[in-house]
């Protein structure tokens, strides 16, 4: 009998290695994920918050609206301006040309009101992001690709104050 105790010696904490590494590994792998969630559901935020700023900011600013703390603060491990892009559709969903509000000097005004009159929806939308996953990546070299997000909204003001009887356009 004693024999068959000195070679069970250590079998213990093999087994308690092996279960307590297998257990650890599940709770960094639940951590990873629950942080994947996450991020995505920020992404989701930043284009609702993009799109709104987008729909009440004018169209000139709109290079700016990636770069404003309301937007960048919510920005998720990965993501960057350069992954928020916002566009101005009309009533078909087809991106509107708005080359002529971004110009410097601006175009003239009754091409400057035929662009503006096309514009019906705002897009911002979430591109080329993808999560870096920590634990899998050492693991299996996982990179997390996250849904197409966009935001469509309509179109406000666009930063545009319009006078009755005038089509004056001023910088809100």
């Amino acid at each position: 009998m004693k024999r068959l105790i000195c070679k069970q010696r250590g079998v213990t904490q093999l087994e308690f290695s092996l279960i307590a590494l297998a257990v650890i590994l599940v709770l960094f792998l639940i951590i990873e994920f629950a942080i994947y969630f996450f991020s995505v559901q920020m992404v989701n935020e930043v284009t609702r918050r993009a799109a709104r700023l987008a729909t009440v900011c004018y169209i000139a600013d709109r290079d700016d609206i990636p770069n404003l703390p309301a937007v960048s603060d919510l920005y998720p491990s990965g993501f960057s301006a350069s992954n928020l892009q916002i566009d101005y559709l009309d009533e078909n969903g087809a991106a509107v040309n708005v080359s002529g509000f971004l110009s410097t000097p601006p175009a003239d005004q009754a091409t400057l009101n035929s662009q503006f009159v096309q514009i019906k929806y705002v897009r911002a939308r979430a591109v080329n992001y993808t999560f870096q996953f920590f634990v899998l990546a050492a693991l299996i070299n996982a990179v997390g690709s996250t849904p197409a997000f966009e935001t469509i909204l309509p179109a406000e003001s666009l930063g545009i104050l319009r006078p009755e009887g005038t089509n004056v356009i001023t910088d809100c």
